[in-house]
């Protein structure tokens, strides 16, 4: 038995575990995740002006603390279907190699802690969105107990040059 194991260090490093922190959002009733150290902003302060001959999926630019940034929807970038009356939209203000672009949700729905050893390889075809895009996905508990799947996307992945 070595000096660290006397110590109880050993002991020490297997309650240690490493948890990764969301933001959570939906898109339809589709529940996502991304990582908090790439959120900049959530804001409900929508007004976006339109820019013409740009792609489908960029709603038009919005101007947040006088930097004027683009504004996209993840369901036209995705091809997911427009489900229901999104009558409280916000933007997700993300940090990419491209800059900061603002993403619009249908509903912030908090932040979580998860471990990563957790995440479950992306199941094919999972919502529809391309799982180059997606790093795994995790069951999780939901309000009222019920277990909910979340999808974790990558962002710097989806706006990325190439893929834009």
């Amino acid at each position: 038995m070595g000096d660290l194991e006397v110590l109880g260090i050993k002991e020490i490093e297997k309650d240690i575990s490493y948890e990764e922190r969301l933001i959570t959002f939906r898109l339809n009733d589709e529940l996502i995740g991304i990582n908090i150290q790439d959120v900049i902003k959530i804001t409900k302060d929508i007004d976006i002006t339109p820019v013409p001959k740009t792609k489908s999926y960029v709603l038009g630019v919005m101007n947040l603390r006088g930097n004027i940034l683009p504004v996209v929807t993840l369901k036209k970038k995705f091809n997911l279907p427009e489900i229901g009356d999104n009558k409280n939209p916000t933007i997700v203000v993300v940090e990419t190699e491209l800059g900061h672009i603002g993403i619009l949700v249908d509903k912030v729905e908090g932040a979580i802690n998860i471990n990563p050893n957790e995440i479950q390889p992306t199941p094919m075809n999972a919502i529809g969105i391309d799982p180059e895009f997606i790093d795994g996905v995790i069951m999780i508990s939901g309000e009222h107990g019920e277990k909910e799947l979340l999808t974790l996307l990558n962002i710097k992945k989806i706006f990325k040059k190439e893929n834009l």
